[in-house]
C-alpha cells in the first residue's frame, strides 16, 4: 500500500528499496499494490521490478466502500433500517472512521452495474502496467460499523429489489439477530432459518457485482483477485465462497487471528458480543449464540474481550473450510493463499511476535502465505523466516 503516508514517512526510493528486499527474499508470485493516483510514475516502477522478478501485479481496487472520491460522491450510502447511514452504536469499533479507510459502504442498488467503477478499475490497472485488478471491500458492513448495518442496505431501492427478488417481505437482520440471541446457542439455527432467504440474496448482490468486474478484467486480459473474509464468518457479510470462486483467479481469504481491525476475527467476534450485550442481551446468552453461530468455544471469546486474540492454528480450520467451500467443479480452480497479518507499525493495532508467526507458519504448512497487510510495514525478521520456509519446502 502505497499512499501519501508512506511516501512522506519513507520516500520513494527507500520504498523501492524494500521492494526490491521483499522480490529478492520471497520471489512472490504475486504482488498486490494499492497506490494513489497521483504516484503513477512509482507505480509505473513498482510493476517493472515486478516483473523483473517474474511478479505479477494487481491494481488493488475498493468496491462498495472506500472508492476513490471521484466515484462514490453521486452513490448513496447504505441505510440501516432506520433510514440512517454511516455507523452504528452497537459494539461499533472504536477507531472507525478515523483512518485512511473510512468503512463507509456505498447503496448496492445505487451502484447498479457500477459502468464507471469497472472502467476506472479497468484502466487504472492498463495504465500502470498491472497484469489484474484485486477486489477489496466486496461485501456489506461487518460488525466494525455497528450492529445496525448487519442488515444494510435497508433503504427503498433496496428493499424494492429483495422484493422483486425473493418475493418476500423485508427482514431486518440486526433485530433479527438480537432477538435469536437471546435464546442462546438455540437461536442461532432460529437465526439462520428465518435469515436464509435475506443472506442468499445479499450474497448473489455481492457475486452480481464481482461478476462484472471479472467479465471486463477478462476481457482485457486482465486476471482477477479477491479479498475475503475467514469462511466462519464471511456469510454475514454476503459472501459467498462457492459463487465467487468462479470468477476469481485467486482468493486471498484473511486469517486474521491476532488483529482487532475490521476483517480481523478478534474484533469481528468481539464486537457482535459486545454490541449484542449493549442490545440488551444478557452476557451468558451472548456468549453461547456467538459461540454457536461461528462455531467456536466461548473461552475464545474470553480471550478475545482480554485481548488476547485467536490462537493462530485456528487459521488451518478456517483454510480447510475454505477448500471445502469453494467451487470444486470449476475447469480452473482458484488459487488459494492464506492471507495472514504481520505488519507492525503504529497505525494498525496488531504485532506479530515470532512464536505467534511461526505457529502460523507450521498451521498452513501446505499453503501459500500471503503477507499482509502491507510489506512495507512488515519487519525483516518476518520475511526472512517466510522465505527460509519457502527454501526448506522447495530445496
Amino acid at each position: 500500500m502505497i499512499g501519501p503516508q508512506q511516501v512522506n514517512e519513507l520516500g520513494k526510493e527507500l520504498i523501492l528499496r524494500k521492494l526490491d528486499y521483499v522480490l529478492n527474499a520471497l520471489c512472490p508470485n504475486d504482488l498486490m499494490l494499492s497506490i494513489s493516483a497521483e504516484f503513477t510514475e512509482l507505480a509505473n516502477q513498482v510493476v517493472e521490478k515486478c516483473e523483473k522478478k517474474g511478479t505479477s501485479v494487481y491494481r488493488w481496487t475498493m468496491v462498495f466502500a472506500d472508492r476513490p472520491a471521484s466515484l462514490s460522491s453521486h452513490v448513496p450510502l447504505a441505510k440501516d433500517s432506520k433510514g440512517n447511514d454511516g455507523y452504528g452504536s452497537l459494539g461499533v469499533w472504536k477507531r472507525i472512521g478515523k483512518g485512511d479507510e473510512k468503512f463507509l459502504f456505498h447503496c448496492p442498488a445505487s451502484l447498479g452495474q457500477d459502468e464507471q467503477g469497472i472502467q476506472w478499475a479497468i484502466d487504472s490497472a492498463i495504465n500502470i502496467g498491472a497484469h489484474g485488478i484485486f477486489l477489496d471491500r466486496i461485501r456489506f458492513p461487518s460488525p466494525a460499523n455497528g450492529l445496525e448495518f448487519l442488515g444494510a442496505c435497508a433503504c427503498p431501492l433496496c428493499r424494492e429489489a429483495y422484493k422483486n427478488s425473493t418475493d418476500k417481505d423485508w427482514v431486518d437482520l440486526s433485530s433479527l439477530l438480537i432477538n435469536c440471541a437471546k435464546l442462546g446457542s438455540n437461536g442461532a439455527a432460529v437465526y439462520m432459518e428465518q435469515a436464509k432467504p435475506m443472506l442468499v440474496f445479499r450474497s448473489h448482490v455481492i457475486e452480481l457485482l464481482v461478476a462484472k468486474y471479472a467479465h471486463a478484467a477478462h476481457e482485457n486480459r486482465l486476471r482477477v483477485g479477491l479479498d475475503l473474509f475467514a469462511p466462519s464468518i464471511a456469510f454475514l457479510v454476503g459472501q459467498d465462497y462457492h459463487l465467487l470462486s468462479e470468477h476469481a483467479d485467486f482468493i486471498k481469504p484473511m486469517f486474521y487471528c491476532k488483529t482487532y481491525a475490521p476483517a480481523g476475527l478478534p474484533l469481528e467476534f468481539g464486537l457482535l458480543t459486545k454490541g449484542l450485550e449493549q442490545a440488551g442481551v444478557e452476557k451468558r446468552m451472548a456468549y453461547s449464540f456467538v459461540s454457536e453461530l461461528f462455531s467456536i468455544e466461548t473461552n475464545i471469546l474470553d480471550d478475545i474481550m482480554e485481548k488476547k486474540g485467536i490462537s493462530s492454528s485456528f487459521a488451518r480450520r478456517e483454510i480447510q473450510k475454505c477448500m471445502q467451500e469453494i467451487d470444486r467443479d470449476m475447469q480452473a480452480m482458484p488459487y488459494v493463499y492464506a492471507g495472514i497479518e504481520l505488519v507492525d507499525h503504529s497505525s494498525y493495532d496488531t504485532m506479530i511476535d515470532d512464536a505467534t508467526r511461526d505457529s502460523y507458519l507450521e498451521s498452513l504448512i501446505d499453503y501459500d502465505i500471503a503477507v499482509c497487510w502491507n510489506i512495507l510495514y512488515v519487519p525483516e525478521r518476518h520475511i526472512e523466516a517466510i522465505s527460509a520456509r519457502w527454501k526448506d519446502q522447495n530445496g
